[in-house]
């Protein structure tokens, strides 16, 4: 729902850093939850689950991440947070011009600003251990007619570009043998 590439996207990060995401290697998706589906179809759909997934799976996979079934390390949920609101902002001289006389004018703005969650869990002992997040209007992202598959998979690029790389020990070693070699 937010572009990756344009300045008024936020991102943020939380960490568990007693947890290091980094030591596992098998992720998976936690199960849909209908209820959530049906209080905000608009953005809660299939074709957004399926761009969002799709575009965490690939992220997570080029960062060495497998993704996996029951038996996986990480579990990951999305959440999508939508609020209406609005800024009221005063005409830099404060008066408009009418047809005989000058009034005084503010203009109120309203816009949607939607938020992308992703947390990973800690699949056995359900704690979570990593969440990033990224908030924007939603009319400012989606000016210039783009296609929702790109901006879904722009935000959660831009989110998960503090998400840390799978490093598996063996292949660690292995490479560093090689390089001194």
């Amino acid at each position: 729902m937010l572009v990756g590439c344009s300045p008024e996207i936020r991102v943020y990060h939380e960490v568990d850093k007693s947890n290091p995401v980094h030591q596992y290697k098998t992720f998976q998706w936690a199960k849909a939850d209908s209820l959530v589906w049906k209080t905000n179809p608009l953005y809660f759909n299939e074709l957004n689950d399926g761009r969002i997934q799709q575009a965490v799976n690939d992220l997570l996979i080029a960062k060495g991440y497998l993704p996996g079934r029951d038996t996986a390390a990480l579990t990951l949920r999305y959440d999508i947070r939508v609020e209406e609101l609005s800024i009221l902002l005063p005409d830099p001289y404060g008066y408009m011009y009418g047809d005989y006389w000058m009034m005084p004018r503010d203009n109120l703005f309203r816009y949607r600003e939607a938020t992308l969650v992703i947390d990973v869990w800690h699949s056995h002992s359900r704690k979570l251990i990593w969440r990033g997040w990224a908030v924007a209007a939603i009319e400012v992202v989606f000016d210039d007619g783009k296609k929702p598959e790109v901006v879904i998979r722009s935000v959660a690029a831009k989110i998960l570009d503090a998400f840390p790389s799978h490093v598996d020990p063996v292949d660690s070693v292995a490479t560093k043998d090689r390089l001194e070699n």
